[in-house]
């Protein structure tokens, strides 16, 4: 489904640090560019409408 009015935010984060911004998107995908390479991370996505931010979504962890 396509979200036509409000944004898909990506974060990450790695050791337990702080999240920080990976990318924003109107739609239910998106392509990360420029992520640290080699090391372990955790990505989460949270979503803006009407009623406000959700609650975020379950956590990923990856090594790219």
């Amino acid at each position: 489904p396509r979200s036509t009015l409000f944004p898909y935010t990506t974060l990450f984060r790695s050791e337990q640090r702080n999240w920080q911004l990976a990318g924003t998107a109107l739609d239910t995908q998106i392509t990360l560019t420029d992520q640290p390479a080699g090391a372990r991370l955790e990505y989460r996505v949270l979503a803006l409408n009407k009623a406000g931010q959700s609650m975020p979504s379950n956590t990923i962890t990856v090594v790219l």
